[in-house]
């Protein structure tokens, strides 16, 4: 499986969220709606690499940083959103951890996140970092 397919399958979970805006692939130079989530791949680690004898079973962790973006104009408001959106980017993913059968050995799922502020395009925003695992197994070669 590929990252890029990792990557829709995520996609097609976070579409799955009431009252996200937008989602991109990759760090917006300048968010035009919010609330926003962008992606990027971070890195890959291959713990399991042709590992008899469990029939060549090779291993791969795919880690993916997502922004959750809000608009950060009224305080109140962009805090609520931030409560209200918290929890189901997770969420979304717990409620299918396979991506729509495209991750048909492993799971994926989002372990952590971190609010904080971040400045894109000369505009601040509230912000949630979530860290997102894609745990694939597959037959070796």
């Amino acid at each position: 499986m590929s990252a890029l397919t990792m990557y829709q399958g995520l996609e097609e979970r976070f579409r799955t969220i009431p009252g996200l805006a937008n989602i991109i692939l990759g760090e917006p130079t300048a968010v035009q709606e919010t609330p926003a989530l962008y992606t990027v791949y971070q890195q890959f680690d291959r713990p399991l690499r042709n590992s008899p004898p469990a029939q060549n079973l090779t291993g791969m962790t795919h880690l993916f940083a997502h922004r959750l973006v809000l608009q950060f104009v009224d305080n109140p408001q962009c805090e609520m959103q931030l409560l209200t959106l918290l929890d189901a980017i997770p969420d979304s993913v717990d409620l299918d951890p396979h991506l729509g059968g495209r991750l048909t050995k492993g799971m994926a799922f989002i372990g952590s996140g971190i609010t904080g502020f971040a400045t894109i395009g000369a505009v601040q925003y509230r912000i949630v970092d979530y860290l997102g695992t894609v745990l694939e197994k597959r037959v070796g070669t």
